[in-house]
């Protein structure tokens, strides 16, 4: 009887030290997914060409959101604005413009706003003028209209352009005023968001949509 109560003694210990083994052992948990990555980034002005002018105020952000704002931005003929603000953060990014003015092409604004949220943009121009003639207030994506530069010729200017970067997020700028002859650009208000899609390529290019007048009636 003895051996047997030894044996039962060595058992019970025997599985308590395998159940001490088991609790000390620690547990690894399955590695969690990482997020798509994702970068907001917005400017209010930029242009290229014989008179440049860097992205200015220019922000980026791949987390919670950032601001920059500059007063004024006047450094050529070509382009004047004030109140430039601009906002990012990984999933959205805004971009604002107020008293925009070209004067070779005749363009006011009173303001341009550019937003992308989520991978979808926007455009918005408040009081904006082209040669006289009132633009919409809410142009759709890749609306162009015809516009001719004193002393430089005839061009195009597309409001809401909207075209997908190479890794698969949504740039917005409200405005776009290319120089005649492929010399440059004047960009006014753009903004890029959107989380990485698996399948950048399978996205839908927006279509272009084209006026004769710059017109809303």
């Amino acid at each position: 009887m003895r051996h047997v109560h030894v044996v039962k003694r060595l058992a019970t210990a025997g599985l308590l030290a395998t159940g001490l083994a088991a609790t000390a052992t620690p547990a690894f948990a399955a590695p969690a997914l990482a997020a798509p990555g994702g970068e907001g980034s917005a400017y209010g002005l930029n242009v290229t060409g014989p008179l440049p002018v860097p992205p200015v105020p220019a922000v980026s952000s791949g987390g919670g959101p950032v601001s920059k704002s500059l007063l004024r931005e006047n450094h050529t003929k070509l382009v004047n604005a004030s109140a430039l603000d601009v906002t990012a953060s990984a999933a959205r990014a805004r971009s604002s413009v107020a008293d925009l003015s070209v004067p070779t092409a005749k363009l006011l604004a009173h303001a341009v706003t550019a937003k992308c949220v989520g991978g979808q943009g926007t455009a918005h121009l408040a009081r904006a003028v082209l040669a006289g003639k009132r633009l919409d207030a809410s142009p759709p994506p890749n609306t162009t209209v015809p516009v001719d530069i004193d002393g430089l010729g005839r061009t195009s200017l597309t409001l809401n352009k909207q075209q997908r970067t190479s890794d698969g997020r949504l740039n917005v700028t409200a405005m776009e005023l290319a120089l005649p002859g492929g010399k440059g650009a004047v960009r006014v208000a753009s903004a890029t968001c959107g989380r990485t899609p698996e399948t950048p390529s399978e996205a839908p290019a927006p279509t272009p949509v084209k006026h004769d007048l710059p017109v809303t009636g």
